[in-house]
């Protein structure tokens, strides 16, 4: 699929999926250097404006394009009132109808749903229109927030593989949880949007 063409756009109420776009580049700066961002994930060091733009306009793209990761961001409304980037979540090819699922929120959309509602929007798609079988969730230990997210999302939890996740420079242990396509999800939301 052609990004940002292809890209479909998925919505639930104030929560939208849709392509990336430059001029969410502030905002994925703000999300790389947040604190919990860093903590969590692996989101370079240092992380600048130069290095979103690059992410947006070739790291993304090439994924959509080969079909290894499909990476959409999330819009929603900020404290404020005003609608913009809140974060990304992909979809990560691991074969045989089987995908990662990874997020990461912007902070000021912190702890309000939006990233359940968009996990939940994703999965619907990638069963959907991707035709996948499974999907696997992984946060390094002591994830709480992505883990809620994931227990929201139906996933079901399954040991603590050991040193396992690559995190900057050394390895750490890892939850893992997966969904089946017939595995109950509460709240099964339905995808509405454009694109294929």
């Amino acid at each position: 699929m052609r990004h940002p063409d292809e890209v479909p756009v998925l919505s639930d109420g104030d929560v939208v999926l849709r392509a990336h776009r430059l001029d969410d580049a502030d905002a994925i700066v703000e999300q790389c250097t947040d604190p919990v961002s860093v903590r969590w994930t692996t989101v370079p060091l240092g992380y600048t404006h130069d290095m979103a733009v690059d992410w947006v306009k070739e790291t993304i793209p090439a994924g959509w394009a080969d079909g290894s990761e499909y990476t959409f961001a999330i819009e929603a409304t900020h404290p404020g009132g005003v609608r913009r980037f809140g974060g990304s979540l992909s979809l990560r090819d691991r074969g045989d109808r089987r995908a990662e699922v990874a997020f990461g929120a912007h902070h000021a959309v912190r702890g309000r749903g939006v990233m359940t509602t968009a996990v939940s929007l994703l999965l619907d798609w990638g069963f959907d229109t991707l035709d996948l079988e499974t999907m696997i969730w992984l946060a390094n230990v002591g994830n709480e927030a992505s883990r809620r997210v994931a227990a929201k999302s139906g996933f079901t939890f399954g040991g603590t593989p050991h040193r396992w996740l690559p995190h900057r420079g050394e390895y750490v242990d890892a939850w893992v949880a997966t969904l089946h396509r017939d595995d109950p999800r509460p709240g099964r939301q339905s995808v509405q949007g454009t694109g294929r």
